[in-house]
């Protein structure tokens, strides 16, 4: 069946050895891995689980298969079935695919903004002051970053974007382009992260100095399909995207997708994604936003509430303005001036883009981890004191972001900015350069002997003392702690891996001390235990996961060395889950994952809808009274310890 997408405590630190390796128990973000590691899924699954009750010309299904080539990049085939034999066949093919990785239903993807009535036009930017944009351009205008916005398309002749453009891709029609907008939202999105600053129309924009690479993945209704999202992460990645903003999201979790997340930022890729605007119906689960290593961005007004559309839930990393924003808009879609005003998460993720752009311009070698780590260590706290499901970390602050990653300098005078009227405009950042004062040498005075005519008697020559030999102190030395693991994502119960390598001078670091920090993601209680390098300078940790966790090494202080810490790496924990029905009306279920309550639903007049509840834990449990005949599925909801989990549908018997 097609899925709907909408668019937009740690416990007790027990260490030992194990086998040579470092175990340490700890009850999880994500950090890019050197290498990505697909997830596979469905490729034993029966096409009778995995296709909707109809398939006709009317009702036709999207059969999508990942597969990894030689290079080890993903590539994603779309097959449209129009009968089930033919879906089944596709499924079959899928399967046995070369490199198949997984074979899945395609969703249906829509963009994210709310509509704000007749309002379309503000006189100001509110946004800008809010989050210390003006600020943070003394450090960074985002050059030499390119961020792309896989949306309806981007409207390549808009002369506040024009100059700021690169070349783009449409990921429906298979080809060059994506410089159009038959919509608007993307065009919208855009503004808001690089409008060209300064040029004495429009807006300003958060990374005026970076450019924008559209990727089109929807349609001219604000409608796709999560397949060509996959496409378009890959593409993006593969052509110098340096961010990837998706403002566009879905209820239902595609593993295509993940994947293609994955390998982006493998690339080193930062991925942002809007959270979802359906509060009003329970906030359900949104992704690419969920998915792990994505960003996920709820809205704020301009008063720093949450937005009243704006989902919550434990996915949600950061906040952002959301509520009526104003950017860019394609003329030829009716706007006399070409700009509007629009809400939603949609407005708020690009304002977070902008912002990752910044910092990668300030600092390339900046991981995706590092980038998400100074967005939410910056962030100001809003709500619940700490992570809350509405704000996540907080509301972002460029300006403090920046500093976050920056050494400590004397800033230039801010820049002015002048506030959009009916027909905005701007005022071109300016930086003061700092005043540079050369320094004076006054050549010492030399006065001249004067010599006596009158010969003097003998000189009395003093003995020189000894000058004491100088004590030379070699200067000390900083470790590089560099830490690498096959994956982030480890399943509830089981053990994550992560080797550090220490090394000094091209050297290894071997036998020296070295301490591991663990903490709960979202606490900033870490719990530290010490160790001792290997003959090669490392050290592996295995670490059994039960909520999100992350970890960080530090090399300690010595005599000769300074003290160095790695990059903090991120671990999502996710939980397990199959289903089968083999009796009348009961469903069994086998899952791994803390205790929480999970819904069973059914596909029933084109859509998901809940027929019961129950209370799942690590173990086996049967679910009675089911519709015999009936498709169902079972939904785990995402916590603030464990990642969400839908499960494959099953038939009941």
């Amino acid at each position: 069946m097609r899925k709907h997408l909408r668019r937009c405590s740690v416990g007790a630190l027990a260490v030992g050895a194990v086998a040579g390796v470092a175990a340490v128990a700890l009850p999880a973000t994500t950090t890019a891995a050197t290498e990505w590691q697909p997830a596979t899924f469905n490729l034993s699954a029966d096409s009778e689980t995995l296709l909707p009750a109809t398939v006709s010309e009317k009702q036709p299904v999207r059969v999508v298969t990942t597969s990894v080539d030689a290079s080890g990049k993903p590539v994603i085939k779309v097959i449209t079935a129009t009968s089930k034999d033919k879906a089944a066949g596709a499924i079959k093919a899928g399967q046995s695919a070369k490199g198949a990785v997984g074979v899945e239903v395609d969703a249906v993807a829509t963009a994210s903004e709310v509509p704000s009535g007749s309002d379309t036009y503000r006189s100001q930017q509110w946004d800008f002051s809010k989050i210390s944009v003006a600020n943070a351009w003394q450090k960074s205008t985002g050059a030499g970053v390119t961020v792309a916005v896989l949306d309806t398309g981007v409207d390549g002749k808009h002369p506040d974007l024009a100059a700021n453009m690169v070349a783009g891709y449409d990921a429906i029609a298979n080809g060059n382009g994506g410089a159009t907008d038959p919509n608007g939202h993307g065009t919208h999105v855009a503004g808001t992260i690089a409008a060209v600053t300064g040029n004495g129309v429009g807006i300003s924009a958060i990374a005026p100095h970076s450019k924008i690479m559209p990727v089109r993945v929807l349609g001219a209704n604000g409608s796709g399909y999560m397949s060509d999202a996959a496409e378009g992460i890959i593409w993006a990645a593969d052509h110098g995207a340096s961010v990837i903003n998706m403002s566009l999201g879905s209820s239902s979790k595609v593993t295509a997708v993940t994947n293609a997340i994955s390998y982006a930022r493998s690339k080193g890729v930062v991925v942002v994604a809007a959270a979802g605007n359906d509060r009003a119906n329970g906030s359900p689960t949104n992704y690419p936003a969920a998915d792990a290593g994505v960003i996920g961005v709820a809205a704020t007004d301009s008063a720093d509430r949450v937005a009243s559309y704006s989902n919550a839930g434990s996915y949600v990393d950061v906040a952002a303005p959301g509520s009526s924003i104003i950017s860019t808009y394609p003329t030829a879609l009716g706007t006399r001036t070409g700009y509007v005003s629009m809400s939603g998460t949609s407005m708020a993720s690009p304002h977070v883009a902008g912002v990752a752009a910044l910092l990668k311009a300030a600092r390339s070698t900046l991981t995706p981890d590092q980038v998400e780590s100074a967005l939410e260590t910056s962030a100001v706290d809003l709500g619940a004191k700490g992570f809350d499901n509405d704000f996540g970390n907080g509301r972002i602050d460029a300006a403090a972001a920046l500093a976050s990653v920056s050494p400590a300098t004397t800033s230039p005078t801010s820049p002015a900015t002048t506030a959009p009227t009916t027909a905005p405009t701007t005022t071109v950042p300016t930086t003061t350069a700092p005043t540079t004062t050369v320094p004076t040498t006054t050549a010492p005075t030399t006065t001249a002997p004067t010599t006596s005519p009158t010969p003097t008697p003998s000189k009395t020559t003093a003995v020189p003392t000894p000058t004491p030999s100088k004590t030379t102190t070699a200067p000390k030395v900083t470790p590089v702690v560099k830490g690498t693991t096959p994956s982030t994502s480890v399943v509830y119960g089981s053990a994550a891996t992560i080797t550090y390598a220490v090394t000094a001078g091209n050297a290894a670091w071997a036998g020296k001390p070295v301490q591991i920090g663990l903490n709960s993601t979202g606490s900033s209680a870490i719990s530290w235990t010490r160790f001792t390098t290997d003959a090669k300078g490392k050290i592996t940790v295995q670490i059994r996961g039960s909520a999100h966790f992350q970890v960080r090494l530090t090399a300690l202080a010595t005599d000769t060395s300074n003290a160095a810490t790695s990059a903090v790496t991120s671990f999502t924990v996710r939980s397990t889950a199959t289903v089968k029905s083999s009796a009348a009306r009961k469903l069994t279920v086998k899952s791994s994952g803390p205790v929480r309550k999970a819904q069973v639903q059914r596909y029933a007049g084109n859509k998901w809808v809940a027929v019961k509840s129950f209370t799942a834990s690590s173990g086996t449990t049967t679910v009675t009274g089911l519709p015999s005949g009936a498709k169902v599925r079972v939904v785990f909801p995402a916590t603030t310890k464990v990642a969400g989990l839908t499960t494959t549908t099953v038939k009941i018997g």
